[in-house]
């Protein structure tokens, strides 16, 4: 026999679930502002979290309890993560990727004409630009149930391997580097 735990009115319920399904959402998925699509799905999220309460009522004729609350967001949650997970898949790919790379060595002031010379920056940006693609594509590896490993997916992941670029970046001009200022 389960516990029954205290009652919940309907506006609290909805807006408690609302509450916990954003915010788990925001964390699972790394989303500071949802896109209008994502909106959508909260929208449809907020009608599922009122059809949730009005059929516990009607079945079990007495109104939910927070047990339920609970179990019913961490089902929606895991059931409904990959609809805002879809941005990272839309957004991501090894251009974009490698661009976002490149980016950085250019606002850390690591990769400029002015340290490399025009002809040699040049070259240096197009061969980053190739690494960064490759690394990318090796990090972009699918595993059935794992899809959220793959860098497309990952937020973390990216940063990672992007600050990890950047870090070797040192390592493979530093010496380049030195001589330029020494000449």
């Amino acid at each position: 026999m389960d516990f029954i735990g205290e009652p919940i009115a309907e506006e609290e319920f909805v807006e408690h679930y609302l509450y916990l399904f954003e915010s788990s959402i925001r964390q699972l998925c790394a989303i500071d502002e949802f896109l209008p699509k994502e909106k959508e799905y909260l929208q449809a999220e907020y009608r599922c979290a009122w059809l949730l309460y009005q059929k516990f009522e009607a079945d079990q004729n007495r109104p939910p309890d927070y047990r339920y609350l609970s179990d019913s967001v961490t089902n929606a949650v895991i059931a409904r993560e990959y609809l805002f997970q879809e941005r990272e898949k839309n957004i991501m790919n090894a251009e974009h990727f490698a661009e976002r790379y490149i980016n950085l060595l250019y606002s850390e002031g690591l990769l400029t004409p002015v340290i490399f010379g025009a002809t040699d920056f040049a070259f240096i940006k197009q061969s980053e630009r190739h690494r960064a693609t490759k690394r990318y594509e090796e990090e972009d590896h699918f595993t059935e149930g794992y899809e959220m490993m793959r860098i497309q997916n990952n937020r973390f992941l990216q940063n990672y391997v992007i600050q990890q670029l950047a870090d070797s970046f040192l390592d493979l001009y530093s010496v380049y580097m030195k001589k330029r200022q020494e000449g």
